[in-house]
């Protein structure tokens, strides 16, 4: 049985964890967290949301995740978010081999995809960004600890040049969070599957 909860404030938010029994103790900042705050932002933006299946509260997402690669001369690198830097000090190394955005309320995977490159590394583009396939997972948020995750991800691939190479930047400030976000090329063997 799915159950959708009504969330339309923060104290809202706060009474479903606490009747779950999501423990929020570790939700901030200075272990490197996310907080109830940018939980609610999520939802209010239509990124996440919260419903009970089976009895348990699940946070469900969907999720553009797009495989950056560049073609420079003979060789191919991959771009890879390396870690991510909290204002409070905390570093927590992500080594993703791929830009992810969740993909916002009346907005469709490509389109994330889109505003993905754009947001994270400054790349507007009409270049084709080719679906490679769609996975569904589950797993304990490592942004909202204790908080089971639904994602449906949608997970595409890009190849550049050096002309887009120009264009990017290696670092991303995400001011509301206060998180620092920074990129690196690594070499590859690219095999176009």
């Amino acid at each position: 049985m799915n159950d959708n909860l009504k969330i339309d404030n923060l104290d809202d938010l706060n009474s479903v964890l606490k009747t779950n029994n999501i423990d929020i103790n570790q939700w901030n900042h200075q272990k490197g967290n996310k907080t109830i705050e940018e939980l609610y932002q999520e939802i209010k933006e239509g990124e996440s949301q919260l419903k009970l299946i089976q009895g348990k509260l699940v946070r469900l997402m969907k999720v553009s995740a797009i495989e950056v690669i560049f073609n420079l001369g003979n060789n191919y690198f991959q771009l890879i978010e390396d870690k991510q830097i909290f204002l409070t000090g905390i570093v927590r190394r992500r080594e993703q081999n791929f830009i992810t955005e969740k993909i916002k309320g009346g907005e469709n995977s490509l389109q994330g995809a889109y505003r993905g490159l754009e947001e994270e590394i400054g790349l507007k583009t009409e270049k084709k960004l080719n679906l490679m396939r769609e996975t569904v997972w589950e797993k304990i948020s490592p942004s909202y600890p204790n908080l089971m995750t639904f994602y449906k991800v949608f997970n595409y691939r890009i190849i550049l040049g050096e002309e887009e190479l120009k264009q990017i930047r290696f670092s991303e400030y995400r001011e509301q969070e206060k998180i620092i976000s920074l990129f690196t090329l690594t070499p590859t063997k690219f095999l176009s599957k």
